[in-house]
C-alpha cells in the first residue's frame, strides 16, 4: 500500500498558526520517501550513462524512482551536469546531477519515468 504523509499548518490573523496536523494515508511514510517527490526503489542494474558531448560509460543503478536515480560511476560529474540514462530496452532518459559524492551520484530526470516504465524496470530486474 502506498503511504503519503505530509504536516500542515493555516496561519491565523495574529501571525500565529491557527491549526496545525498531519495529513497520512497509511500507517507512516516509509523512509525512502521522505523529503522526495517518489519513493525510491532499491535495485542492482546495469545500465549506460552519457554526458553532452561524451560516450557513454557502465553504470550501476543502485535505486530508482519516477523522478532520478542513485548511481555508481568512476565519472567525476559535478551538479548541475546534464548526462542521458540507458536503461535495458530503452531509449535514453535525459536527467541532471543533483549531487555527487565519491563513487555516487544522485540524478533527477528532466521528465519523469512513467509509474508503469518503472514497474517494468523493478519486475525485470527481479525477475517478475
Amino acid at each position: 500500500m502506498a503511504t503519503f504523509q505530509e504536516s500542515w499548518s493555516l496561519p491565523s490573523s495574529f501571525g500565529a498558526q491557527l491549526l496545525t496536523g498531519e495529513l497520512s494515508t497509511g500507517d507512516k511514510a516509509p523512509s525512502s520517501h521522505k523529503g522526495r517527490k517518489s519513493e525510491r526503489v532499491a535495485l542492482a542494474l546495469g545500465a549506460g550513462l552519457r554526458q553532452r558531448g561524451g560516450t557513454g560509460v557502465a553504470v550501476e543503478i543502485l535505486d530508482l524512482s519516477t523522478d532520478g536515480f542513485r548511481a555508481s560511476t568512476h565519472l567525476a560529474l559535478e551538479p548541475g551536469t546534464d548526462v542521458w540514462l540507458r536503461l535495458p530496452g530503452l531509449e535514453p532518459y535525459q536527467a541532471q546531477v543533483a549531487w555527487a559524492k565519491g563513487q555516487y551520484v544522485g540524478c533527477a530526470f528532466v521528465r519523469p519515468l512513467h509509474p508503469a516504465v518503472l514497474d517494468m524496470i523493478v519486475g525485470r530486474t527481479r525477475g517478475g
